[in-house]
Formats: C-alpha cells, structure tokens, sequence
C-alpha cells in the first residue's frame, strides 16, 4: 500500500475526515455508545460527503470493514497516474469475472483500484454501452473518487471531476498523437 494510505489500528477523533469503502468519504461527527440488541456498544457517527447521510460504524469494527483516513493531498497525483494508463486488459474477459473484479477492487476502499475501476469502465464505455450493473460500478467508484479528492485537496466537486477527466483525456490524447 502507498505511503499515502493511513490505517490504523488506533481510534478516530470526532472531526477527523474518514473514507469508508463502500460509501466514501465522510467526517467523524461524533463517538457514542449506543445500546444495539442488548449490548452497549461504541460507534463512529459519520456524516457521508455524498447526500450527507449519517452512517453508524462500530468503533470495534472499523478497521475491518476498512475504514481509513482520507489520502494526503500528495498522493492525488499517483492517482491520477492510475487514471492515464490504458484499460485493464480482464475488461475484455468475461462479463461475470469482470463485474467480480471491478467490485472487488471498489470493495477494496483501496483508492488507487477505485482510479483503475474509474479508468476502466470510462474507456470500456467508449468501446461499447456499459451494462446497468457496470453503470452503476462505475458511478460508484467515481463518486468515491471524487469525494476522496475533493476531500484532500480540499476543492469543490466540480473541479475534482475536471480534475479527474482531464486525467483520463491526457492519456486518450497522448495514444491518439502516437497513433499519428
């Protein structure tokens, strides 16, 4: 794992800025023990940067289902890095394998496979109509991308997503001047 990845076995702190993989980034808004099927119990109350919705995490959890701080701001360029390569050569596998894949590498809150999973499915969309589920995959993985950088660079949505296509163009324009 780079350098810019923080996991910890040690406790957030209310206001700390997190990354939880399946929902992105989000502000540790609180600590509270809460009573959940009888058992007393402490929990992260995270505010989600996406729709604001507020997620529970058990504090005795979290480092299993991954929740992370939120990447340096010097790691942003190794991750668009990630995004001007060219498409996984598994996008031409099969469609099941791929889906697995692609989920996995999200699943992961890896930010540097969420970038590849971004990079993959906006250049399997130009080769052919990404399916409701790669859609979908791929939406995801975007919004955490987006957040994860907006978040480190402390910049506004749109700029990440400038950011972030701009990327990806440079590498489409680079292969198209080689191929001239």
């Amino acid at each position: 794992m780079s350098s810019g990845f923080k996991k910890s076995k040690k406790m957030f702190k209310i206001g700390d800025k997190v990354s939880h993989p399946s929902f992105g980034v989000g502000d540790v808004e609180n600590i509270e023990e809460k009573k959940v099927l009888g058992q007393k119990e402490k929990y992260y109350i995270l505010k989600l940067m996406v729709n604001e919705m507020i997620l529970m995490v058990p504090v005795n959890k979290a480092d299993e289902l991954g929740l992370r701080y939120i990447i340096d701001p010097e790691t942003v360029p190794e991750v668009l890095h990630v995004l001007g390569h060219k498409m996984d050569d598994e996008m031409d596998g099969n469609y099941k394998q791929r889906i697995r894949s692609q989920t996995e590498m999200v699943d992961s809150g890896d930010i540097l496979k969420v970038a590849q999973v971004v990079k993959n499915y906006t250049h399997r969309d130009t080769l052919e109509k990404l399916s409701s589920t790669e859609r979908g995959l791929y939406e995801r993985a975007r919004k955490i991308l987006v957040g994860e950088i907006c978040a480190a660079c402390d910049i506004e949505k749109n700029k990440a997503k400038f950011i972030i296509k701009e990327a990806i163009s440079n590498r489409d324009r680079k292969i198209h001047a080689k191929s001239h």
